[in-house]
């Protein structure tokens, strides 16, 4: 009969539950190398004795399901990291987390204003496809200079994150310098309690 891993019950564990991707727009260290960044995470993590990872991107499933797939393809994880990390990666939870920005404006205590971010965080159970299907094109969001408008209004898909981008670059001079999903990411909004239905749902 095997040994459990943690044969003591309750014991202390190490968990990083916001550890952004390259997929991250509005917040990517890292560029555009995935397997880089890939073989950088998980042997950090290994070396740290990390048990859960929280993968979090801005308003998308992608660098979760990019991750998944590595650690699901054996060869190709070996080849990336050697075989001592694929063996401690495969006792690593890593938990998909989604970041989205919300219409609700908090003020600081030094007067400057500032949207709310939340977290939704999945089971490892449930599959990138069924969140992407029946979580993120059931979210609507909307544009941050608009948040109460029920004509425009977008399923959130990065397609159309960055055709708002694209929308916004049109209107005003100062975002032309960035990319159409970026803008679009940096001004997307949801509705804190549409997204707590859906998830009920």
């Amino acid at each position: 009969m095997p040994q459990p891993t943690f044969p003591r019950g309750s014991e202390w564990r190490k968990w990083d539950l916001q550890v952004h991707t390259p997929f991250s727009a509005l917040n990517n260290g890292f560029g555009t190398d995935f397997p880089a960044f890939a073989k950088q995470l998980i042997e950090k993590a290994c070396s740290a004795g990390i048990a859960v990872v929280g993968i979090t991107d801005y308003f998308t499933i992608e660098g979760y399901s990019a991750l998944r797939k590595l650690l699901a393809d054996e060869p190709a994880l070996r080849a990336l990291v050697g075989d001592d990390h694929a063996a401690k990666a495969a006792g690593i939870l890593f938990l998909p987390n989604i970041e989205l920005r919300t219409s609700i404006i908090v003020r600081d205590p030094k007067g400057a204003d500032s949207r709310v971010n939340f977290h939704v965080f999945f089971s490892d159970t449930v599959s990138p496809d069924h969140i992407e299907e029946h979580f993120l094109r059931e979210t609507k969001f909307t544009a941050e200079a608009n948040p109460d408008s029920k004509d425009e209004r977008w399923a959130l898909t990065p397609k159309n994150l960055a055709e708002l981008g694209k929308r916004l670059k049109e209107q005003h001079e100062k975002f032309r310098k960035y990319t159409d999903l970026f803008v679009g990411m940096m001004n997307a909004v949801v509705d804190h309690s549409e997204v707590s239905e859906i998830l009920e749902n």
